[in-house]
């Protein structure tokens, strides 16, 4: 006799992307009722992020994100790579115009060196592979950040800002050149059938205005999610606040949204566990950057995971580091 009954379907990939957006579409009805619930607070933290964007972010950015145009635009990351060439391909297997966008990067503080690697992927210097990898250690915070704002004025320890500094540079380094030894054994190359037909580049002061206008949509996108997380993480705090959790607690949940804040909560924790969690959040960096870096590659054929991944690696790197250092 026929067995009539149905035979329970074997999961897909369908039914995981469903579940995944069952998720994503739980975290925006929780996101919603949150700031719904906490509307005045949503406000003056909006309030707040625009004021951190006039006076901090775009200071700090915009010339930068200007001049990392016009230097691939000029040329001069061309000349440059002849240069860096030989040591960028040891270290990282990366071609020598590369090397500016990680330069950039560890120089200037993000979003600069995602900036140069997308301008040298749309000019046709890198191919598709190159930029997904240079975008998992060429994406971090400036000197100035890290020395000055969290050093000296959030712990009062200049030293200590410069000790995170080094280190973030160096926990970035690491994981770049990690991932080359795994890029090469995965047989990972260059495919110029992969790289975009580089369009006619503009010169001079068609060079300049571009480079203003496209820095300006860019800066634009980046404030646009800068204001939106200054009003999720004001109502996500007062959710924890209203929980009484362990600072330390808190300052690990802050530091998973958003690194300012959680940077500025773990100076409140008690020693040795505030260096620790700061440390953590400057190397993951928080999803606000991540979701503006993404914002930025839109459009380009970029695997996201690799970052995600080197980003909790650099995070985990970012604390082993200060406690070799500690332990001196």
């Amino acid at each position: 006799m026929t067995d009539l009954r149905e035979k329970s379907p074997k999961p897909t990939l369908r039914h995981r992307h469903s579940a995944g957006q069952i998720a994503f579409a739980a975290m925006s009805v929780f996101s919603l009722a949150l700031i719904l619930r906490n509307s005045e607070i949503a406000i003056a933290q909006m309030a707040g992020g625009l004021k951190l964007c006039v006076t901090t972010v775009i200071p700090s950015l915009f010339p930068f994100m200007i001049l990392s145009e016009l230097i691939v635009a000029s040329g001069a990351a061309r000349a440059a790579g002849r240069l860096l060439r030989k040591p960028f391909r040891a270290l990282f297997g990366i071609e020598g115009e590369s090397g500016c966008a990680v330069l950039l990067g560890f120089c200037c503080g993000f979003p600069v060196g995602t900036r140069c690697a997308l301008s040298l992927y749309d000019s046709g210097r890198i191919d598709r592979e190159e930029l997904s990898f240079l975008l998992t250690f060429s994406n971090n915070p400036s000197s100035a950040f890290l020395i000055s704002a969290v050093g000296a004025t959030l712990f009062g320890n200049r030293s200590f800002g410069i000790q995170l500094y080094l280190i973030t540079l160096l926990s970035a380094a690491l994981t770049g050149i990690v991932g080359n030894r795994l890029r090469r054994k995965k047989g990972g190359n260059r495919s110029p059938s992969e790289t975009p037909i580089p369009a006619p580049r503009p010169q001079g002061i068609s060079a300049f205005t571009d480079a203003v206008s496209s820095s300006a949509l860019a800066m634009l996108r980046i404030c646009a999610f800068v204001v939106f997380f200054s009003a999720f993480l004001g109502t996500l705090e007062s959710l924890v606040c209203g929980l009484d959790l362990p600072e330390t607690v808190s300052a690990v949940i802050v530091s998973f949204f958003e690194m300012t804040g959680g940077v500025s909560r773990s100076a409140v924790c008690p020693s040795p566990a505030a260096e620790a969690i700061c440390a953590f959040a400057v190397g993951w960096s928080g999803l606000s950057v991540h979701f503006q870096m993404m914002s930025l590659c839109e459009n380009r054929p970029v695997s996201f995971r690799p970052y995600f991944l080197a980003k909790l690696a650099q995070g985990i790197l970012n604390v082993l580091l200060l406690l070799l250092v500690r332990m001196r």
